[in-house]
């Protein structure tokens, strides 16, 4: 997936073609990363030499390469092992930088410019390609061979220092390699954890959610559902309001219970039958004229599941509402007891977010409390 959706996030995708515009965009990026990638891989090598107080002859920059000419037979085996090493890990050390940054980001402010999301991943795939890209730079430009006055490449450096110690390059070539393996996994491990989980505030992470996760570990919310916070806060306004004419609202609480006893299985002589039941409380807010009119005004039913929906209509079509969630409440518990098989099935032609309950059984009820509580 992260193969698939990488060339697509650089504008590289094949379908559909490139726009001028990506096509530009993409330039950008190149450009604005290759010289950072660039300058600090070498960079941090000359302050490391400068540090050692080892001679530089010659420092010069260009826009394809930088030439750096030292006393290599000044330098030990470890020093010239950590100058291989140095380039590279700074570019990691800058990549792990950028990271924080954008961790930082997502949690003060939420999210970040989709342009600086997209500026990281372009220098993270640097920093993974930046071995590979130096070595090609050095390889054209001739510097495989060991020169005192030219530059020496990367990978060759090891090469020659064993070659003169030891007048055989094999163990540098063979060190060189597995530097740049380990390299290459520290920076790909980098670059995949950003792209994953911060590139596009997690876009990648949350289509591998969608597309692995089973149906039970979604929540689609009912149409007109809302939160308990917001029926609270209506409920407030709906007590503090009043009219030009002295009209007022009030709030009615109405619970509908729906019980049945657990009929299943042998049932000893002196035990007590278990007894189910479920409760869905329907909110009524009315306005109250002074002349005794009671006009309704909205309200809202908790369905057992803990679900707080707006229902759209008069107060028949809430009791044809409410009797129809007592009828699925009964099929529930009849669909409980059935075989795996058929449960599975019944699953299958439904979506997640309906119930699998049709009817009531024969010794259920839905009897509403007709107790209106004020407030």
């Amino acid at each position: 997936m992260v193969w698939r959706m990488l060339p697509a996030e650089l504008g590289l995708s094949g379908s559909p073609r490139p726009t001028f515009s990506q096509l530009t965009l993409l330039v950008t990026f190149i450009f604005l990363t290759w010289f950072p990638r660039l300058y600090l891989h070498y960079c941090s090598q000359w302050l490391y030499l400068h540090a050692r107080n080892v001679p530089v002859n010659r420092f010069c920059f260009h826009a394809h390469t930088v030439d750096l000419v030292y006393q290599s037979s000044l330098v030990c085996t470890l020093e010239e092992l950590l100058l291989v090493l140095l380039g590279p890990l700074t570019l990691n050390a800058a990549m792990f930088l950028l990271l924080l940054i954008r961790w930082l980001c997502q949690l003060v402010f939420g999210s970040t410019p989709s342009f600086l999301s997209k500026l990281i991943m372009a220098l993270g795939v640097w920093t993974v390609l930046d071995p590979l890209a130096v070595f090609t730079v050095d390889a054209v430009l001739g510097r495989l061979s060991y020169s005192a006055e030219k530059p020496v490449a990367d990978a060759a450096k090891l090469y020659w220092h064993f070659h003169r110690l030891e007048q055989s390059g094999t163990a540098g070539i063979l060190i060189t390699l597995f530097l740049y393996t380990v390299l290459f996994i520290l920076s790909f491990t980098m670059l995949y954890m950003y792209f994953l989980r911060f590139h596009n505030d997690g876009r990648m992470l949350d289509v591998y959610f969608r597309l692995h996760s089973p149906e039970r570990a979604f929540f689609i919310p009912d149409d007109f559902e809302l939160s308990n916070q917001e029926l609270s806060y209506i409920v407030k306004k709906a007590e503090q309001w009043r009219g030009f004419s002295g009209e007022r609202r009030k709030v009615a609480v109405y619970d509908y219970i729906w019980t049945q006893e657990e009929s299943g299985g042998c049932i000893s002589p002196g035990a007590v039958p278990t007894v189910l039941g479920e409760t869905s409380t329907h909110v009524s807010i009315y306005t109250l004229y002074l002349s005794g009119l009671r006009q309704h005004y909205r309200h809202f039913l908790r369905q057992p599941s803990g679900a707080i929906i707006e229902l759209i209509g008069d107060l028949d079509s809430a009791a044809a509402h409410q009797n129809v969630q007592c009828q699925k409440t009964g099929q529930k518990e009849v669909d409980r007891r059935s075989s795996t098989h058929a449960l599975r099935e019944s699953k299958s032609k439904n979506p997640v977010w309906r119930c699998n309950r049709v009817g009531p059984l024969s010794g259920s009820a839905c009897v509403p409390n007709t107790t209106v509580k004020d407030h």
